[in-house]
C-alpha cells in the first residue's frame, strides 16, 4: 500500500468519525462557562407582564402558605415548539419557594402568542437552569432540560438534570441523569450528556474532573448512558 493510498484511507476514516460525532447533539453541559449558563435576575421585557400576571398570580393562590413563602425567583426561559409542532413558544422555569435544604416548589410554564398555554408546579428541589433540546426523538416537539440542585448533605451535594417533553399538554419526564457531584474530600466531577437523535435516541455520558486552575479534565471514555427514572418525576401539577 503506497503513502497516497494510506492518506486516502486515513482521510476517509477521519471524515466518517467526524460525521458520526457530528450526528450527536449536546443535551446538557455543566462544564460550559458560567457566563453562558447563568440566568438573568429578571425575565425579559417581552414576557415580564405575562410572567407576573398570568403565571405567578394563579400559582400564588395555590401555593402560598406558612411553609411556602411568596418568594419567586426567575431561573430562565427558552424558545421552541414544546406543546405543539411548529409553534413559536417560550418555556419559563422558576423557583417559587424553598421549603428546606435542597427542597422547594418550582414552576414550568409555556407562553404562545402572548398567552399562557401550559402552567405547572412541582414540589421537588432548587431550580438551577433550563435548556432546550431540538427534538431529540424526532416527533416534532422540542424537549426541555431542567437542572436541579440541592444543599450539602453530610459533605456531599450536586446537580441533576431531568429531560421533559409535553404530551397531551402535560410535561412528562423522559429521564434524569446526575450532572455534577461535589464533596468535601474529592475533586468536583461533572458529566456532559450528549445524544444521537432518532425515534429511540441513544444517550452518551462523558465524565470530567475539575483540575488545577479551574480547568475541566476529561476522564475515561464517552459511554452509552441509560437515563434514570425518578420517583415523582411526573408529579407536575397543573395550575389554572
Amino acid at each position: 500500500m503506497n503513502i497516497r493510498h494510506i492518506s486516502t484511507v486515513s482521510l476517509t476514516l477521519l471524515l466518517l468519525t467526524a460525521g458520526a460525532f457530528a450526528q450527536r447533539v449536546v443535551i446538557h453541559d455543566p462544564t460550559a462557562p458560567l457566563t453562558r449558563r447563568d440566568a438573568p435576575e429578571d425575565p425579559p421585557r417581552a414576557i415580564a407582564k405575562i410572567y407576573e400576571k398570568s403565571i405567578l398570580a394563579p400559582v400564588r393562590k395555590k401555593l402560598v402558605s406558612d411553609g411556602c413563602s411568596d418568594s419567586p425567583t426567575y431561573t430562565g426561559s427558552v424558545s421552541g415548539s414544546f406543546t405543539k409542532a411548529g409553534a413559536k413558544q417560550t418555556a419559563v422555569f422558576y423557583q417559587f419557594c424553598e421549603t428546606g435544604n435542597g427542597l422547594g416548589w418550582v414552576g414550568l410554564a409555556v407562553i404562545e402568542k402572548g398567552k399562557v398555554v401550559a402552567n405547572f408546579v412541582q414540589d421537588s428541589g432548587w431550580a438551577f437552569a433550563i435548556g432546550k433540546v431540538a427534538d431529540v426523538n424526532r416527533n416534532g416537539l422540542d424537549e426541555i432540560t431542567l437542572e436541579f440542585g440541592g444543599g450539602m448533605h453530610q459533605g456531599e451535594g450536586g446537580t441533576g438534570v431531568s429531560i421533559y417533553e409535553f404530551k397531551d399538554n402535560k410535561p412528562i419526564e423522559l429521564g434524569w441523569y446526575q450532572s455534577s457531584k461535589l464533596t468535601d474530600t474529592e475533586a468536583t466531577t461533572s458529566w456532559v450528556l450528549t445524544a444521537k437523535p432518532g425515534k429511540k435516541p441513544v444517550f452518551y455520558s462523558q465524565k470530567y474532573v475539575l483540575g488545577r486552575r479551574e480547568k475541566w479534565i476529561r476522564s475515561g471514555a464517552n459511554k452509552v448512558y441509560r437515563l434514570k427514572k425518578l420517583d415523582g418525576g411526573n408529579s407536575f401539577e397543573e395550575v389554572k
